[in-house]
């Protein structure tokens, strides 16, 4: 037991002596933290000019740099343009050779149909005639 009362003992010391060194120092790191505190407004102070550079350079650099791909932009929009309008006429020449052929179809349709007409009306004037002339033969026996 007189190991445990010895360990007992120096930590007690330990824990006592921490406790008033750490009373001491309070005011020292309270100290520490103030001048940490003003060293760090200082610092602050000092870089704003360098941090308001910084910011007028970054602003400059990216005005240079919008600058130099704005013909890039303006390429690419023209490029784009250009397709659009090609794909346009594209359609519609597709358009205009649909109609185009459904013209014709008609135009054809129409003509089938007028030539029927006119062979029904061949043929039934022939049937009218034929029936004429049968009757004037009967006409002309009595």
């Amino acid at each position: 037991m007189g190991l445990k009362e010895t360990f007992s003992k120096w930590f007690g010391k330990a824990k006592d002596t921490a406790g008033d060194l750490t009373e001491k120092a309070q005011p020292h790191v309270e100290k520490a933290v103030q001048k940490t505190k003003e060293t760090a407004s200082e610092l602050s102070e000092k870089a704003q000019p360098h941090v308001e550079k910084a910011v007028q350079k970054t602003k400059e650099t990216a005005s240079d740099i919008a600058e130099k791909a704005q013909p890039h932009v303006d390429k690419a929009k023209k490029k784009v343009s250009e397709m659009a309008d090609k794909t346009a006429d594209a359609a519609q020449e597709k358009v205009d050779d649909a109609a185009e052929t459904a013209q014709q179809k008609v135009d054809d349709a129409a003509e089938t149909a007028q030539q029927k007409v006119d062979d029904a009306a061949e043929t039934a004037q022939e049937k009218v005639d034929d029936a004429a002339q049968a009757a004037q033969e009967k006409v002309d026996e009595q």
